[in-house]
């Protein structure tokens, strides 16, 4: 696209704005544009720079940088002594979604687009509900906090919901590959930033809302608020929203907004997707699941554990219902999908118990999977996990006293420090582990702690590695280094001569 042609489309637009046009610029021998980026390292020749403000850095500072990589225009704030033309917009990044949604054509109109928010659940939820709509015959983009899907390959996820200028690159990706639905995670600082802006849903999902980033939020009413922003502001036509009927906010939104709500839980029979569970195993739970379309209640074994597994799932399987997906083909779906990256991954090591590897990184995802665990555990449950730098300090030692109450042996280690000290965290933990009497050690060494997880596991145990799941890196005051928990496990176990199933 032409830059005269973008300066059209703005006009006809809502943005607020003005241009600054350089006294180089020849409408005649106009610039070919081809993205928009917010990282200086990424600009090419014919790249549109935004200039966004955070919390440490201001892009403003790198316009320079971004003009000698060959910027062809900035979106900033404020007019920058720099000889391209230059769209001024108060707010960056809000704004830079809605720019990037003209440069490529508005890719959310071409789509099916469907948000998952919450605060645990989003990631296996949205897995859940790409596997069932590709079965379906209806193929689909996913973004999550994993990976990004275009429909057709994969990168490493950098925000769990990208920021507003690559996530319209990343839909315009799917639309050109062919794919009828996006499935995202939307968390709430993408939503109160403003990422989402140039996007607009036809489906949602409400997973739960329990403690945590009240760092940012400060309070869980301004947690929910911000939750419910997604469905005030952010949907669109005859839209749809499934939501946990468990959950006390999720009811707290089937009662504003009624109709436009699919209610599925296992506690209330009224819920219009609700399931029994009826027995587990470390295999999988048996289930009964009704829909509006079963009367009578469908029996399925799910290869999923721990009852918010169920949910996610009933979640998933409401949204796809209310796209036109019917039971069988989605149940069907289901089965179909592959384990979660770092969502109860389990691996089964013979003669050294089962390895399960979860993100668990806040007090109700860390006690709902040691529950799980529990439930299905024959012999020790052991678990290894930390808490994350620079985050939330009030849930350290609440997560402590969790795994100290309901677990059988507990390391304590590190998880990504970033610029805190290491020792610091895990006494913090300690706080709350030292309630209990059940046994606990301190190993601040992540791969140390792993190891002597798996030392101490017996053939009828399981050891939980908490904390980090998928992510292949750790952040260190130095910055991150290439960690794996996977890799560690399957490090001891070439070490020891251990096979894993």
């Amino acid at each position: 696209m032409k830059i005269k042609e973008l300066l059209a489309k703005l006009e006809k637009s809502d943005i607020s704005y003005k241009i600054w046009l350089s006294d180089n610029w020849d409408p005649a021998n106009d610039t070919e544009i081809s993205q928009l980026v917010s990282d200086s390292r990424k600009v090419i020749p014919g790249s549109i720079f935004a200039c966004v403000k955070g919390d440490h850095t201001d892009g403003h500072d790198y316009a320079e940088k971004a003009f000698r990589s060959g910027a062809s225009v900035l979106l900033c704030e404020h007019k920058l002594d720099i000889q391209i033309p230059q769209i001024i917009s108060e707010d960056v990044r809000r704004n830079m979604g809605l720019v990037a949604s003209l440069l490529y054509d508005e890719p959310a109109k071409k789509l099916k687009m469907i948000a998952l928010t919450g605060t645990n659940g989003k990631t296996t939820s949205t897995f859940m509900t790409k596997s069932i709509l590709d079965h379906s015959g209806i193929k689909t983009g996913l973004l999550g906090t994993i990976y990004y899907d275009d429909g057709d390959s994969c990168a490493d996820a950098e925000h769990t919901t990208p920021e507003g200028s690559d996530l319209q690159h990343w839909l315009s990706r799917m639309a050109a590959n062919g794919c009828e639905a996006c499935v995202m995670e939307t968390s709430s600082h993408a939503i109160v930033q403003g990422r989402l802006e140039g996007v607009l849903f036809d489906r949602a999902g409400f997973t739960n809302l329990t403690v945590d980033h009240l760092d940012y939020h400060k309070n869980m009413e301004s947690y929910f608020a911000a939750k419910r922003t997604l469905f005030e502001k952010y949907m669109r036509n005859n839209w749809m929203a499934a939501v946990n009927s468990d959950d006390e906010y999720g009811c707290r939104l089937l009662s504003e907004f009624g109709s436009r709500t699919i209610s599925y839980g296992t506690k209330d029979r009224n819920s219009k997707f609700y399931a029994d569970i009826i027995g587990t195993s470390i295999e999988g739970m048996d289930v009964r699941i009704s829909t509006p379309d079963s009367k009578i209640p469908v029996a399925s074994r799910l290869p999923l554990l721990g009852e918010y597994n169920i949910m996610n799932a009933l979640q998933a399987l409401s949204i796809c219902w209310s796209l036109g997906v019917r039971d069988n083909t989605a149940l069907e779906g289901l089965l179909l999908m592959k384990q979660v990256p770092g969502r109860l991954e389990r691996y089964i090591i013979p003669g050294s118990g089962t390895c399960v590897i979860d993100f668990a990184h806040s007090p109700d995802s860390l006690e709902k999977v040691i529950r799980t665990l529990r439930s299905v555990c024959k012999g020790k449950l052991l678990v290894v996990f930390g808490a994350g730098g620079d985050r939330d300090k009030t849930k350290r030692p609440i997560m402590g006293e969790i795994a100290a109450r309901l677990a059988d042996s507990v390391i304590i280690t590190s998880d990504n420090p970033r610029s805190e000290d290491p020792e610091t965290i895990v006494s913090e933990i300690e706080e709350g582990a030292q309630k209990h009497s059940q046994a606990y050690s301190r190993i601040v060494d992540r791969r140390s702690a792993i190891f002597e997880g798996l030392n101490k596991t017996g053939p009828d145990d399981i050891l939980l590695i908490a904390g980090k799941g998928p992510e292949p890196y750790q952040i260190l005051k130095d910055g991150p280094i290439p960690f794996l928990d996977k890799n560690v496990m399957t490090e001891w176990c070439r070490e020891n001569g251990k096979e894993v199933l």
